[in-house]
């Protein structure tokens, strides 16, 4: 290096913050990354297992909780890159949007509510989706599971939207053995071949994430081993089933099998935590899942050549929940961070996640660099070989090199989690009181300060829940290297700070030195505050109308059938098929 240089770079430094200068070193000294993860091998398989209603004490190599053992999926976290400071959107539909489009919610219009079968909305059809991208590399596309993106005629199906095959349902959620769901005084079978109806003896009534399970094997035994993959594997573990009872009540189940309700951690839970014990059997079920896809890879010769990613899409919906919002709940948990799934706390928006892939150089390690589910579309576009800078107008980035380098890269300095402007105060609905949640990373004390506020359920409640079937004196977990540390009492609002109530007066926490969120520090950082404020409103700024209808229509259901009843063919029945035997499916 010349002298010259030296000082160039001596001056520059005095100037830019450490973690710049730190880019700036590594842009000198890491030129050839990319050209190096390329030389790798081929474009990589990739398989993304998006989880349903998660939580972050759900699994084990979180908190270390031994309430849930998760063996398989603690391996694939502990071997990869766990991403600490993961977020995605509260609850499913605008997570799920975000991470096809790589664009926040609140630019695309779906950032209010989730899309119930029979509404007449979803996911505008002039946003290009991640396996469209990948397409144009020879990628072959398939979804496997919950679509969830809107399904009132063809246009909005997955076969519309980039994927060359799916198998599953198109809403939030079904029973588990006859694939029904019901809402709204409505009830039809909800399991789709590529748009093809999937008659009962075709499945002969199956557990149902055993058999999307079964039949990712089978796509994986017939890849053509010279054309890359990308597989959504979408299962709607560990969200409750949804059914109508014939009057007026929507009944939650948590569905299982014996193989795993009468595993040892799930029997060592006793009658007065049944459904929490329900949960942790879900819970084993997503484990073997994630068993049996590893095996399925390593057994077709290309595990070495293939990227997993692991998230939940949201928090858990946990038993506090149920009672404030009279159903829906799993009986996941959260604990200790604040609140659940529908809400901008971290126990809703902070999710468990890891990438995994022998291809990174450095794995067997955690980050705690913000990550949001937008970053994904960039991340994996760039991962498959595609020129990120032809991606234009997406709102994530590309966290890339720093999962294959192992540097510390700041990629981005903030994520606005949230606007949704739709809503309004519990008591007068008349009265706006939009929701909203933005993070924002200190550039100098690199400090990650959040900003909470607007409605929150029945505007009353804002707390935290412990893990049903544990206590203070036993909280049945082992301590990781990303076990949260509350610097506080757990579950208890810091003595003498003022009380987060968002629907009343936004909140404003240090999420790096309270990640329990247990000190409002609105009344005292009036500084940082205006800070985030001035963010928000720049965001919100750029935000567009909802595109979400609640109006459920009739009409959508034909036959027993939730269909695409705007379509001018609502209904393809399939052919006759041979009785479902699980063996053929591998």
């Amino acid at each position: 290096m010349s002298a010259i240089l030296r000082l160039f770079i001596l001056s520059l430094s005095l100037m830019i913050s450490e973690a710049d200068h730190q880019n700036l070193k590594e842009s000198f000294t890491d030129l050839d990354w990319l050209t190096r993860f390329k030389a790798g091998g081929p474009p990589p398989n990739i398989v993304f297992i998006l989880a349903d209603d998660v939580g972050h004490a759900d699994v084990g190599f979180t908190e270390g909780n031994h309430q849930t053992p998760t063996p398989n999926i603690d391996a694939l976290a502990w071997d990869g890159i766990i991403l600490n400071r993961f977020y995605t959107n509260p609850i499913c539909t605008p997570t799920r949007s975000a991470l096809l489009t790589g664009k926040y919610t609140f630019h695309t219009g779906m950032q209010s509510g989730v899309i119930t079968p029979g509404t007449a909305w979803g996911l505008p059809l002039n946003f290009k989706l991640l396996p469209e991208y990948l397409k144009e590399l020879n990628y072959s596309t398939t979804i496997l599971g919950k679509w969830h993106l809107g399904s009132k005629n063809r246009s909005y199906l997955p076969g519309a939207r980039g994927f060359d095959y799916h198998y599953g349902n198109y809403g939030p959620q079904l029973n588990y053995f006859n694939y029904g769901f019901g809402t709204n005084n409505l009830t039809g079978r909800d399991f789709y071949e590529n748009g093809y109806q999937v008659p009962q003896n075709c499945t002969n009534n199956h557990y149902y994430p055993d058999l999307i399970l079964e039949k990712f094997e089978q796509v994986i035994h017939n890849a053509d081993p010279r054309k890359p993959f990308y597989i959504h594997f979408a299962t709607t573990l560990t969200h409750a089933t949804g059914e109508w009872n014939g009057t007026t009540t929507l009944v939650n189940i948590l569905e299982t099998m014996p193989g795993y309700s009468s595993r040892p951690a799930v029997t060592a839970l006793n009658d007065t935590f049944i459904n929490r014990r329900r949960q942790t059997s879900s819970i084993q079920a997503l484990d073997e899942q994630v068993r049996r896809i590893r095996l399925a890879l390593t057994y077709k010769g290309v595990i070495n050549n293939t990227i997993i990613v692991f998230q939940s899409d949201n928090g858990p919906v946990t038993r506090i929940f149920g009672t404030i919002a009279q159903g829906g709940t799993n009986y996941g948990s959260s604990w200790p961070l604040r609140m659940f799934k529908q809400t901008m706390f971290e126990g809703g928006v902070r999710a468990p996640a890891f990438i995994w892939s022998p291809r990174f150089r450095r794995a067997g390690r955690y980050t705690n660099q913000l990550f949001h589910v937008t970053d994904w579309l960039p991340t994996l576009y760039q991962a498959a070989g595609g020129n990120v800078s032809t991606l234009v107008g997406l709102d994530g980035v590309s966290q890339l090199k720093s999962l294959v380098t192992g540097r510390k890269i700041i990629h981005r300095t903030d994520i606005p989690i949230n606007i949704d402007n739709s809503r309004t105060k519990f008591v007068n609905k008349t009265e706006k009181n939009p929701q909203y949640g933005v993070i924002w990373l200190h550039n100098i004390t690199g400090i990650l300060y959040k900003l909470v506020g607007g409605s929150v359920f029945n505007d009353s409640y804002a707390g935290w829940e412990r893990t049903e079937g544990t206590t203070a004196a036993n909280p049945m977990t082992t301590p990781t290297a990303v076990s949260v540390q509350c610097n506080g009492v757990e579950g208890v609002e810091k003595a003498g700070s003022t009380p987060c109530r968002p629907w009343s007066a936004a909140c404003l926490f240090d999420l790096t030195n309270d990640p329990c969120e247990l000190n409002n520090l609105a009344l005292n950082k009036t500084g940082i505050l205006s800070i985030l404020q001035s963010l928000l409103a720049a965001y919100n700024s750029t935000s567009v109308p909802s595109v979400a209808n609640s109006t459920v229509d009739p009409a959508s259901v034909v036959n027993g059938w939730w269909v695409p009843w705007q379509d001018p063919e609502p209904v393809w029945v399939s052919p006759p098929c041979a009785p479902f035997n699980p063996s053929s499916a591998s």
